[in-house]
């Protein structure tokens, strides 16, 4: 192959290579969907199947088997306090339905809240099952933009008196935070996937003595009062051993209390661990540009000592969507493999990939669990400890939530599987006739900074660390929070001024450039002047090639060697400098106005081009700018690539990054061969291309910024080059070394004394000057 071509070649495949491993760091990786082939069995489940209900129904999902048979690392028998005679299993353990059901038999439960936004934030539909939730709907916030500008102006016409002009938005578009999920486990018998819906924050289990009594199935509860549920144990003669009552009680803060009591009506102490569901994975968000759906985790890093100080923001207690599924996979082959093997299972590999909390590192500081939360771009779906309205209470939830495993059950090539969670308690004893609390408090709201930085008992366990501005744990080194911060404040003080979100980007591109405009100058300068100096030197670094073409490394040191007798730097060519110091700038801007929920479905320039005819572009800040429509359904491209529209920004800003790279890119040296001239030439093209694909259907505010700051840059550009002609490009000559005198005193001395001979034979000025007359 011609050198020439395989140079381009290379230059090609780098470039390719390069934006593939960007375009991965930044876009959602989905797994090809389709079920298993009929002939083929699927890799079994580490889950248990769900045990079967007396009906022909099945009603309760397992957890893993090693959870099942053993307990959790740290959580022993001999840590649980007695209060009576050492418990003792109790055989033929069941729970059954109280009476008192307020609903008629195969009515659903009452749902607590409403959709009507004057009395309530959200609607919570209940479920019988496990006494859990059905669905979270909210009462104002929608899917689109121009959903949320109908129903504003519907809700603004009702409060006025008048007759609304356009009904609300059709409920396809109210936001649902999460509905009950498919629980899927394979079944050997049938070679057929089963599924089991599991309602949100549904009770699992009750383990009394050790043994297991499931309390998932729809037939053991009674709903005796709107959000009121209960379940009574009894063992083989029917004789009641375990009262439960389950109370959930709708805030107005996007919170909802849990009232988990546990009665003991036996004579004598009762072991008891209880054992629910805790929030799984939220849904995705709509545009689907990039899936950043977390498991949260804080702590009390000092419980003992600062029961108060909180920690929010420790990366390795945070899990991503898609290495949390790889962990969760990785427990699978596990099993598999070991009993492929027909041998026991590493239970302690096992609990490691399954066991979220506690950690090894958490049992060794002694951390407490403080909250526990399942986010994705916008909400947030968290348990954590009750805190009254003064902010009074512990704030550790170790008392009810001990331990933390996750599991994702269904087909592995299933796209949308989902990771579900389980909440352990500890062990503990409850003595005859007394009652024992499992209370908790769930937060299902936005990351809305308002609620979480300054409501309780939000602000108290500061769950304001729920919003973090970072696009993966990869990208923590590089993203400065406090930058991102720091720019949100920013635009919500102009914001705050002007009122347009749209107008404060564009006033942080003239902020921003305005402060790198000393520097950028001078880049520019010194880039003119390294052209200038390198055409005069052509002609000797011609001849330096045809003297050295076969020595390359000494070609270059003798072209080194010639800048730096003309005073040359190479690094004088950096004309890019302003835009690498931007950078981080755009790193920190791209993740707020991805994760901001104060810019969601907010307009650029006052609304302005919704004024005609609902026109969708820039309509919505934190996604594509649809500048031609929006459509219902988003399709995906090329497998990475969710479009919701037809948007205009990324192709304009590709005109622009094109113009710029004319009047701002460094000229070609002349010591560059002909190859690398046409590489920089591919580079340019590649750059120029690359960039409106990857954020075609990036938030119209990164694009908005980027655009406005490429075309400030060129104009910045051609006002620099016409002051240019006025600043003198020749190169300062270098300065000359001063002799460096031996560290040794004895060296040092002998170079002053031959300093000081050579002075003495040196003769003076005068007997040079010629003499008058």
């Amino acid at each position: 192959m011609d050198p020439r071509a395989r140079r381009i070649l290379i230059t090609v495949f780098v470039l390719a290579l390069a934006g593939g491993v960007v375009m991965s760091m930044l876009l959602p990786k989905r797994s090809p969907g389709g079920s298993p082939p009929p002939t083929a069995q699927p890799t079994q489940a580490v889950t248990q199947p769900p045990e079967p209900e007396r009906s022909s129904e099945t009603a309760a999902a397992g957890t893993s088997a090693a959870t099942q048979e053993s307990d959790p690392a740290g959580d022993t028998s001999a840590d649980v306090p007695r209060a009576g005679e050492p418990a003792e299993p109790i055989a033929g353990l069941h729970a059954i339905a109280p009476p008192g059901e307020i609903s008629a038999p195969g009515v659903a439960p009452l749902s607590l809240g409403s959709l009507e936004p004057r009395d309530h934030r959200m609607q919570v539909q209940l479920s019988r099952r496990g006494a859990g939730i059905k669905s979270i709907a909210y009462s104002n916030i929608w899917e689109t933009a121009f959903a949320k500008r109908q129903a504003d102006a519907h809700y603004e016409a009702v409060a006025a008196g008048r007759t609304p002009g356009d009904p609300l938005p059709d409920e396809r578009w109210r936001y649902i935070l999460q509905t009950e999920q498919p629980y899927k486990w394979y079944d050997g018998t049938a070679n057929s996937w089963l599924t089991l819906t599991v309602p949100l924050l549904a009770v699992y289990r009750v383990e009394i003595n050790g043994e297991h009594v499931p309390l998932l199935k729809e037939s053991v509860w009674s709903q005796t009062a709107p959000g009121r549920f209960e379940t009574r144990v009894v063992d083989d003669d029917d004789t009641p051993i375990l009262h439960i009552t389950r109370q959930l009680i709708l805030g107005s803060n996007y919170d909802i209390t849990f009232q988990q009591r546990l009665t003991n009506l036996t004579e004598r102490s009762l072991e008891v661990r209880w054992v629910q569901y805790g929030p799984p994975e939220l849904r995705l968000d709509r545009a689907r540009y990039i899936d950043r759906r977390r498991d949260r985790i804080a702590f009390l890093q000092y419980p003992d000592t600062y029961p108060e100080n909180i920690n929010t923001d420790d990366n390795d207690y945070l899990f991503e969507h898609n290495p949390l599924l790889k962990r969760t996979d990785k427990a699978r082959d596990l099993v598999d493999r070991a009993k492929k093997a027909n041998v026991g299972v590493d239970s302690q590999k096992l609990n490691e990939l399954l066991t979220l909390w506690p950690t090894q590192e958490s049992l060794n500081e002694n951390y407490e669990l403080a909250w526990f939360a399942a986010t994705n771009r916008y909400f947030a779906l968290a348990v954590h400890p009750i805190i009254d309205a003064q902010g009074g209470g512990t704030r550790s939830l170790e008392d009810v939530v001990s331990e933390i495993r996750t599991e994702a059950p269904g087909n592995k090539k299933d796209p949308d599987r989902i990771a579900f969670t389980t909440l352990y308690s500890p062990k503990r004893a409850i003595a005859p006739g007394e009652e024992a609390a499992f209370d908790l408090g769930v937060y299902a709201g936005p990351l809305d900074r308002e609620i979480l930085g300054k409501e309780e008992p939000f602000k108290s366990l500061k769950m304001q660390g729920l919003i973090l501005y970072q696009m993966s744990s990869f990208c923590a080194i590089c993203t400065f929070q406090w930058l991102a911060k720091g720019l949100l404040w920013f635009l919500s003080g102009v914001h705050f001024v002007i009122r347009d979100w749209g107008l404060a980007i564009i006033l942080l591109v003239v902020v921003v450039r305005t402060l790198l405009h000393p520097l950028t100058k001078k880049a520019q300068v010194n880039m003119q002047r390294f052209g200038k100096v390198m055409g005069d030197l052509k002609p000797e670094i011609e001849k330096l090639q045809k003297k050295y073409k076969d020595e390359p490394k000494k070609l270059q040191q003798e072209q080194m060697r010639m800048m730096r007798e003309r005073g040359v730097n190479p690094f004088q060519m950096l004309g890019c400098l302003p835009m690498f110091l931007q950078m981080p700038i755009w790193v920190a801007l791209y993740a707020m106005l991805y994760f901001a929920f104060e810019l969601r479905h907010e307009p650029a320039l006052w609304g302005f081009f919704q004024l005609f005819w609902n026109w969708p572009f820039l309509a919505d800040l934190s996604s594509a700018d649809h500048f031609f429509w929006e459509f219902d359904e988003p399709f995906t491209f090329l497998k990475f690539f969710n479009v919701t529209g037809i948007n205009f920004m990324p192709i304009l800003m590709g005109l622009v990054f094109f113009f710029q790279q004319k009047y701002m890119a460094p000229p070609p040296s002349p010591s560059m061969t002909k190859e690398q001239i046409q590489q920089q030439k591919i580079m340019k093209v590649m750059m120029v291309v690359l960039f409106p694909i990857m954020l075609y259907s990036a938030p119209s505010g990164l694009t908005l910024y980027i655009f406005t700051s490429s075309l400030f840059g060129i104009i910045e550009s051609r006002h620099i080059r016409k002051h240019i002609k006025d600043v003198d490009l020749t190169p300062p000559k270098p300065k000359p070394q001063a002799k460096r005198k031996p560290k040794d005193p004895q060296a040092r001395a002998f170079a002053d004394a031959i300093d000081r001979a050579k002075a003495k034979r040196r003769p003076p000025a005068k007997h040079f000057k010629k003499r008058k007359g």
